[in-house]
């Protein structure tokens, strides 16, 4: 996709939604910045992305912001050819946590995985916590959802012994 966030913005118009805001804010050392960008749609932040620069982060937040719109309202019907998918598939890592990676993505069971993340995260809170809460909660559920599919090895289960 050349242009998500544009493609965004198309979307929200055929479906007669608010045009889609987006909210970046930077965090991290000046040497290693991180930005995190949440789109939001009607008043709700719909999909919320990360990138070493603005621009990455909003591609990354409008990716996942259509792909939950479409898995909502569907596809546009279009007059031009459905894109291929990558020869390669993409992988996921997550360096911020416990989690071993990388694993395949799969853009709906993703998109699904977030938006149910979302929604278990007071829509209260606000800031880097509860984004990395949200983040946290969506690689717990979509690793969860890969095992369960037989997409990947299940993690290994540590058993706490009380003293």
């Amino acid at each position: 996709m050349q242009n998500p966030k544009g493609d965004l913005i198309d979307y929200c118009r055929a479906q007669k939604l608010r045009n889609p805001k987006f909210e970046t804010r930077g965090t991290g050392p000046e040497h290693e910045p991180l930005f995190i960008t949440d789109v939001i749609i009607n008043d709700e932040v719909r999909a919320t992305g990360q990138g070493s620069s603005k621009r990455e982060s909003e591609r990354t937040a409008s990716l996942l912001a259509l792909e939950s719109l479409t898995a909502q309202f569907g596809v546009l019907k279009s007059k031009e050819e459905p894109r291929k998918p990558s020869e390669r598939p993409l992988r996921l890592g997550y360096a911020g946590g416990n989690a071993e990676g990388p694993y395949p993505i799969y853009a709906d069971v993703l998109s699904q995985a977030l938006v149910v993340a979302n929604t278990r995260v007071d829509a209260n809170r606000r800031g880097p916590e509860s984004i990395d809460m949200v983040r946290r909660l969506t690689l717990d559920l979509y690793k969860g959802l890969l095992e369960e599919l037989g997409a990947v090895e299940p993690s290994p289960t540590v058993d706490v012994k009380e003293a």
